[in-house]
């Protein structure tokens, strides 16, 4: 049996995906602008559920189209890497950070799924 690592670089055989940066500074002032612009809001603060997870990952250049879904692993995958614990972690803190401060892992890691599959599947 392969370690997740190698199942990374081996079975996959994609380059490591590109790491989501946070934005700080005018580049925040740039997220909060396409924030306001593509989610959903209340109370001035964007609705923290799946539906502006997805909008996020289906709507923003840095997101869209970089996840797809592995029917024989039963992962998503970014840009061919594997979607491990630790990179939904890591997806769903870029995403409180820029977008949903409230959002929880939970629903982060179900938008991937959903989105990935949207994107297509790969066996």
């Amino acid at each position: 049996m392969l370690a997740e690592k190698q199942i990374e670089t081996e079975e996959i055989g994609a380059a490591p995906a590109v790491a989501i940066e946070p934005k700080v500074g005018p580049s925040g002032d740039q997220d909060l602008a396409w924030a306001k612009e593509n989610l959903r809001w209340a109370d001035e603060k964007p609705i923290p559920d799946m539906a502006n997870v997805l909008r996020v990952l289906d709507r923003h250049p840095d997101f869209k189209g970089r996840y797809i879904y592995n029917e024989t692993l039963n992962k998503v995958l970014d840009k061919g890497t594997l979607m491990l614990d630790w990179r939904v972690s890591e997806c769903c803190a870029v995403i409180q950070e820029r977008f949903v401060p409230e959002i929880p892992e939970s629903a982060v890691n179900n938008a991937l799924v959903i989105c990935a599959n949207r994107n297509g599947t790969r066996k």
